[in-house]
């Protein structure tokens, strides 16, 4: 059996491993993790069997009850050429195999009732997400000089996107803490608030911290301000103290039990990642309207919850990496409407500048080529 045979053998085999949980399972990349692990499969080889897997996820209702010839053909097909996918590609990819259906298929049927997905949202959600960093330290020379094709956002300070192949953890800019992996979306969202008060500042659901690390530097010239960073997992607190050293940045702590009342309280909810089907498009097939439902709730206990946190005159900032109404819009109508102590705060659109009077937006992939996020700004009275 040649290489090549071999690579579709083992594709077709992991398709079967996958096969039972497209809908129902939001940690299929894990499950793609722990099986190239079990295969110790080389560096080109993960990124061949990852390129083609994320294919198949973006591309399921015109594979899954295809036969075998026919799913590895449509997804040749439609995966990314790159050194590690071109020869998988030569060999099997075949225009006709063809588009079984037209692109709205390749979106949940539940979506219209949940965002305006126009030509521009549909087009950007099943496009491929680009590579952006943000400058967390230096000057453009360090950028430039470990990404000679890195190009600067026309829109967001220090934001860089990269070419999709960029092997960025290898960079000495990287190890220097000079650099941050960061949707540019994401980066963004900071840039939406009025001029960043000083004073004690809450991320109330930190993760791993990529955007605690941006708030601390965007404050580093206000040395009166200090940054908590709390999260229910350890181990993601234990990323980001890593980071942190990494950055050198001195104004954050960590903690499990936030205590005392802030000045700003950052809630970046859990929620459903429709924002974010560009880049795990796996979440389009195990979202429906009951896991976002279910979603919807916690984001409003997690924010009844820590707006207690919030001084008098204070801000609390709700965001999600959701595009769904019933995440975004409906959860904040309803806290305004059952804590009549917070009234919205206006905020700027990150792209145009233009003020939102009303307080929150949502950014759509297509206007900063991101993911898409939901932000909501409220001072409390």
């Amino acid at each position: 059996m040649s290489r090549i045979e071999n690579q579709r053998r083992l594709f077709l085999e992991l398709v079967e491993l996958l096969r039972p949980h497209w809908h129902r399972d939001p940690g299929q990349p894990q499950r793609l993790a722990d099986w190239l692990a079990r295969h110790r499969a080389g560096s080109r080889d993960r990124r061949l069997y990852r390129e083609l897997t994320y294919t198949l996820w973006r591309i399921l209702p015109w594979v899954e009850d295809a036969s075998p010839d026919t799913l590895v053909a449509r997804v040749a097909q439609h995966a990314q050429r790159s050194k590690a996918t071109a020869d998988f590609i030569d060999a099997y990819a075949m225009e006709a195999a063809g588009m079984a259906s037209p692109t709205a298929s390749l979106l949940p049927p539940w979506i219209d009732e949940e965002l305006a997905c126009d030509s521009r949202v549909e087009s950007s959600l099943l496009s491929r997400a680009p590579l952006w960093i943000r400058q967390q330290s230096g000057d453009a020379t360090a950028v430039k000089r470990d990404f000679p094709q890195a190009e600067p956002s026309r829109h967001i300070d220090n934001a860089w996107r990269l070419p999709m192949d960029t092997r960025v953890f290898d960079t000495p800019g990287y190890r220097n803490g000079v650099i941050e992996i960061q949707d540019i979306g994401s980066q963004a969202l900071l840039h939406c608030l009025p001029e960043l008060p000083a004073g004690r500042w809450l991320d109330a659901c930190a993760g791993a911290g990529g955007k605690t690390l941006q708030l601390a530097q965007l404050l580093s010239y206000r040395p009166d301000s200090e940054i908590v960073a709390h999260d229910v997992r350890p181990a993601a607190l234990r990323e980001l103290e890593q980071r942190r050293k990494r950055a050198g940045m001195t104004s954050i702590s960590t903690t499990l039990e936030p205590t005392g009342s802030f000045d700003v309280v950052l809630v970046d909810a859990p929620c459903t990642g429709s924002g974010t089907w560009r880049r795990a498009p796996h979440l389009k097939w195990t979202t429906n309207p009951n896991s976002i439902r279910r979603a919807a709730e916690k984001q409003s206990l997690l924010l009844d919850r820590f707006s207690q946190r919030v001084k008098p005159g204070g801000w609390l900032v709700y965001l999600t990496c959701s595009l769904c109404r019933s995440e975004n819009e409906s959860v904040r109508t309803d806290f305004l409407t059952r804590h009549p102590a917070f009234q919205p705060l206006p905020i700027n659109h990150p792209r145009t500048q233009a003020v939102v009077e009303d307080g929150y937006l949502t950014l759509n992939p297509w206007e900063l080529d991101s993911d898409g996020y939901f932000v909501a700004a409220m001072r409390r009275i």
